[in-house]
């Protein structure tokens, strides 16, 4: 049987080549070769401490794992930033729905207001035709959505910035985000717009085809056929581009309002920024919208049915409370997902399979039990003489 050496701080028999007790991992350089079994002259056995080989300065990764942009780390974030900041949230969109109810339920009045014309005119009896002033109507029109889309960008890149900052866990106050989203919103008016043409313009050409096609179908004309074939392939195919389109782009308000890019600039960087994430983006983008469709339907259909009962004033009541109710519950899930998304792919943790992880400085610590043992490499010569 081989000589074994004693470990002098805890006892323990390790075999003569181990340079480290096995248990406790003090250096056995000093200590002697004695039989198996045998103690330490002198001194009573000692009792093994606690041995904790692995201590908390451990150097990697301590659970939980930092997130990534997927399917579910989106969905999971934009409610949990929705759920903890519910007020600011319901407030600022039930505004914002307020606003933009009214401004359609004045553009209604203003359309319906010059619809009849009254009496008669130089013995003329009044006509029973209704006579619609366009001018008048596309000018109230323009007016609404121009003012809706101000209002509309400015709150965007608002909140935001807000649903970023406070998925970061930074104190951020809705005035503050406001005063940013009012810098902010040309960019964000010329990026809003700028997506919604190229997307009108994907849409429009095939449908314009249709209704050519139907044009002549009805006229009687030849190739009706083929060409209602061919725009319902190009509207097929122009669909797919333009939904690939807005999921490429949608992260222009982010990009935006946290590196203050110009319109272009966010679009680009939107579209650079969601290279290998657009299936999880359209996934959860889906998602949100259908649940917000869902919620959007139960609230407005009732209260369409209760409104259709009473006369116009109520009907336009109703709908302003009907679309401030809708907005504030479900207008800000959209802009929560896009700053999720945006903040989940800027980070870009280091991956735990297939790249170590960044190596950490901790406290010096003990090899563990049965770990490799090694003595002092031999001197590469002679001791340097006096």
């Amino acid at each position: 049987m081989s000589a074994s050496t004693v470990c002098p701080v805890c006892g323990t028999t390790n075999p003569s080549s181990n340079a480290f007790c096995v248990n406790c991992g003090t250096r056995l350089g000093a200590a002697g070769v004695t039989a198996p079994g045998a103690l330490a002259a002198g001194a009573p056995p000692a009792v093994p401490p606690p041995v904790a080989p692995y201590a908390g300065g451990y150097p990697y990764y301590a659970p939980p794992f930092p997130r990534r942009a997927t399917f579910s780390d989106m969905l999971s974030g934009m409610f949990d930033v929705y759920t903890k900041n519910f007020l600011p949230f319901f407030v600022v969109y039930l505004a914002l729905g307020a606003a933009t109810g009214v401004l359609s339920a004045v553009l209604s009045f203003a359309i319906f207001g010059t619809v009849f014309v009254g009496g008669g005119f130089g013995g003329v009896p009044p006509t029973s035709f209704p006579t619609v002033n366009f001018g008048l109507i596309l000018l109230d029109a323009i007016a609404t959505f121009v003012v809706s889309a101000i209002l509309t960008s400015i709150v965007t890149g608002a909140m935001t910035e807000y649903a970023i900052r406070r998925y970061r866990g930074e104190p951020m106050a809705v005035e503050q985000a406001l005063r940013r989203g009012l810098a902010r919103f040309p960019s964000i008016l010329g990026a809003n717009i700028l997506l919604g043409l190229i997307l009108f313009g994907l849409v429009t050409i095939p449908l314009l085809l249709i209704a050519v096609a139907l044009l002549a179908g009805l006229s009687g004309g030849t190739g009706t056929i083929a060409l209602l074939c061919g725009g319902l392939i190009l509207f097929v195919v122009l669909g797919v581009l333009a939904i690939f389109l807005y999921v490429s782009l949608v992260l222009y308000a982010p990009a935006i309002m946290m590196e203050n890019a110009s319109a272009v600039g966010g679009l680009s960087r939107s579209w650079r920024m969601t290279r290998g994430h657009r299936w999880s983006l359209l996934g959860s983008i889906l998602i949100v919208s259908i649940l917000g469709g869902v919620i959007s339907a139960a609230i407005s259909v009732p209260l369409g049915f209760a409104a259709s009962a009473g006369g116009p004033i109520v009907s336009a009541f109703v709908s302003v409370v009907s679309s401030a109710v809708v907005s504030a519950l479900v207008g800000s899930w959209i802009v929560i997902l896009v700053a999720v998304a945006y903040e989940l792919m800027v980070r870009r943790p280091t991956p735990y399979f297939g790249a170590a992880p960044p190596y950490l400085a901790g406290p010096g610590i003990a090899p563990p039990p049965g770990a490799a043992q090694t003595g002092p490499p031999p001197p590469s010569g002679p001791p340097p003489g006096p």
